[in-house]
């Protein structure tokens, strides 16, 4: 019997940052990229190379975002020095879902990479996009299908 598939938008979508939902940060678009690499080593004296899996990464980004200014404090002081001098936090927790039985995902201990906004006048909510990775992708060692559909991915 085949399975019709469900298509999901962005308006299926549901994202935090450090516990800031969608609501506050007006997330338009996002993505989620997790890529292995591969190593290849000379077997000396034998016919072909030896393969085994390289390092892991994960990294995304969030664009067309529409920040209130609690949520563009959280960002920022993931990004930059803290006010009294200090290093920017280790880690943020990021996590979302493109729909329901579809893709979610949560991971502790990422780092915000790059951020870009276009702050307006008084009347506008500043548009910004930022660039996360996760800091230790070796951690994310869940990968579970979800009840009836989907997967979640954690660290």
């Amino acid at each position: 019997m085949a399975v019709t598939p469900v298509t999901y938008t962005g308006k299926n979508a549901s994202l935090k940052i450090a516990g800031k939902t969608h609501t506050a940060l007006g997330i338009g678009d996002f993505s989620l990229s997790l890529s292995r690499d591969t190593i290849e080593q000379e077997l000396v004296g034998e016919i072909g190379n030896y393969f085994t899996a390289g390092s892991l990464s994960i990294d995304g980004s969030f664009s067309a975002t529409e920040l209130t200014n609690n949520a563009l404090g959280v960002i920022l002081g993931n990004l930059l020095p803290t006010t009294q001098g200090g290093t920017p936090t280790t880690a943020i927790s990021i996590s979302g879902s493109a729909g329901p039985k579809s893709l979610g995902f949560y991971f502790a201990s990422c780092q915000i990479t790059g951020f870009d906004i276009d702050i307006g006048d008084a009347g506008t909510i500043s548009k910004a996009s930022l660039d996360y990775t996760v800091l230790d992708p070796y951690n994310v060692d869940t990968v579970k299908p979800v009840s009836g559909a989907g997967v979640w991915i954690t660290d």
